[in-house]
């Protein structure tokens, strides 16, 4: 299956996605249309991405339910939400006993649910899903697919996010830190951005382009010993919103990237009413 990344809505079903997790993990969920347009929700673990593969987890472990639902979108409703919860927490207890693992995501797709883990071992795991499935869900028609992925394609390349919606999740990290500071984000205001070059010239011929979009420059200069020294910084009064601010990023990642450059995010101001 090939993500299409088209980025649909924010961040949700994360807050039920606890178990396996410690302190130091770091876990997000997106929405993205895959076949047929279809949406998929996505949750995966962020902070090992740049560790792996890992060689010690050479197995991965997809496994999981197909639900009924009364939405159109294949997403579950309440009752069913809990007990794929429940189901997940089960899977957790029932591979902590037969092998070593690493939780590594869920992605949730046209009445389907399946949960991904890299093993150490493979252990006759399988036989025990089969009989753990049959035993405890019979009325569910379950999915077990357990194989050597040493590259860790499974997590690399299906359930990380693409550089799109990790902007998309960053813009709203930021969002969020808004409306948690008390700002109910209807009024518009100025909001800072940054973009870094390789060279003065496009930096200089940025520097137009974002004039005509009405920008103004609060500065420009050149750091020593960066790869791209050459750093703007530029403001406009906007409203923040999330979906306003990424429809504004994502033009001005696209304009630096055209003159291979790097945008660098944004910046605001809290207010309240």
């Amino acid at each position: 299956m090939n993500k299409l990344y088209t980025l649909l809505i924010s961040i949700c079903f994360c807050s039920l996605y606890t178990f396996g997790q410690n302190e130091v993990e770091n876990w997000e969920s997106y929405i993205a249309s895959y076949e047929e347009n279809k949406p998929g929700s996505t949750t995966v673990r962020m902070d090992i991405f740049d560790q792996t593969p890992l060689p010690e987890y050479p197995y991965v472990l997809v496994t999981g339910i197909t639900y009924e639902s009364k939405r159109e979108d294949g997403f579950p409703e309440d009752e069913t939400f809990r007990l794929l919860h429940k189901i997940g927490d089960e899977l957790i207890t029932l591979i902590n006993e037969n092998s070593e693992h690493i939780c590594v995501g869920s992605f949730m797709f046209n009445y389907e649910r399946l949960e991904y883990f890299y093993l150490k071992s493979s252990n006759g795991i399988e036989n025990k899903l089969k009989e753990f499935y049959t035993s405890n869900y019979p009325n569910y028609d379950y999915y077990i697919n357990l194989k050597e992925d040493k590259n860790w394609t499974y997590y690399r390349e299906f359930l990380y996010p693409n550089e799109e919606i990790i902007e998309y999740l960053g813009d709203q990290s930021v969002v969020e830190t808004l409306i948690e500071a008390g700002d109910n984000l209807s009024k518009a205001r100025r909001v800072d951005h940054w973009a870094y070059f390789d060279d003065e010239s496009k930096m200089e011929s940025f520097k137009k382009e974002i004039k005509k979009l009405k920008f103004k420059v609060e500065n420009s200069t050149k750091i020593e010993n960066e790869s791209k020294p050459y750093v703007i910084r530029f403001y406009r009064t906007d409203k923040v919103d999330l979906n306003s601010i990424y429809t504004i990023t994502s033009s001005l990642r696209k304009l630096a990237i055209s003159y291979d450059g790097d945008y660098d995010g944004w910046e605001t101001s809290v207010e309240k009413e």
